[in-house]
């Protein structure tokens, strides 16, 4: 998947957790975006091929999502 979907991506999930009031940062590396929460929690959200995305938290799979409702519904229940 492009760096161009996954900078959307991470800015999608800024503005998700602007929303939910989570205090966490949202950083791009390079394999895709990652969630870091001041509780220490890191959850790494990954392109799937040939599209959509995983969800992983502590290398411990938490979903695979072909759109983003579902990979936001994932976030926030585990947030």
């Amino acid at each position: 998947m492009s760096s161009h979907k996954t900078a959307r991506v991470a800015r999608v999930l800024s503005g998700a957790l602007r929303m939910w009031g989570v205090s966490a940062s949202v950083e791009l590396d390079s394999d895709g975006v990652v969630l870091r929460t001041l509780s220490g929690a890191t959850l790494k959200i990954t392109p799937a091929v040939p599209y959509g995305w995983l969800v992983i938290r502590d290398a411990r799979l938490l979903g695979m999502h072909a759109g983003l409702p579902g990979l936001l519904r994932t976030l926030r229940g585990e947030l």
